[in-house]
């Protein structure tokens, strides 16, 4: 085969392509990437609220279920699936979705993923947990548990961290074993009346 372009005009077209090969494959690889790290957080965030359970003590309540909602969007998937064949308390754990926090009442925890959907009033004996969208940066908006959540997820060097607002915990019937406040930072906030 007899080529075009002499070897001394080759290599500059032959760097600009392998240079464009590695550019699309970072570029392809890139969401893959971030979709991975995504199901991480939500991986860990999911081990965590089941892993409440057995660190949180709740109110006695006659419902036959130990009822997990999730509020709003369900950044889940089928990660929470699995919750679903454990016991809390001698009670089958039951997943509910909702669009809303006024039809949460009969949830033992209650997760928010959006922070402007926090629940407007507090839910005595529901132990509410919510993490923010972005990563730990200066902002105006106050983290979950600082603005009247009990439990908040934050991510720090891409580690989610949590949040304990012990005051939000305790106004709403809840106790918390002092093993989950040692992996924990304690907060103060405003409260949800």
């Amino acid at each position: 085969m007899v080529s075009v372009f002499s070897s001394t005009e080759a290599r500059p077209l032959r760097r600009i392509c392998v240079a464009f090969g590695w550019t699309v494959l970072c570029w392809c690889s890139l969401p893959k990437a971030q979709a991975e790290d995504n199901e991480l957080e939500y991986k860990v965030k999911a081990a965590y609220l089941y892993n409440f359970t057995k660190f949180i003590t709740w109110p006695a309540k006659t419902s036959p279920t130990f009822n997990i909602c999730i509020i709003g969007n369900d950044p889940f998937g089928h990660l929470l699936d699995p919750l679903e064949t454990k016991t809390v308390q001698d009670k089958p754990i039951k997943l509910i979705r909702y669009d809303s926090a006024k039809q949460a009442r009969d949830c033992d925890i209650a997760y928010f993923d959006n922070p402007d959907q926090r629940p407007e009033q507090a839910m005595a004996g529901v132990l509410t947990v919510g993490s923010l969208k972005t990563a730990l940066t200066v902002s105006s908006q106050p983290f979950f548990a600082e603005s009247g959540g009990m439990i908040g997820f934050v991510l720090d060097d891409a580690k989610v961290k949590l949040h304990i607002n012990l005051k939000a915990l305790k106004k709403n019937g809840l106790s918390v074993s002092a093993k989950l406040i040692e992996v924990a930072t304690l907060v103060e906030g405003g409260e949800v009346e």
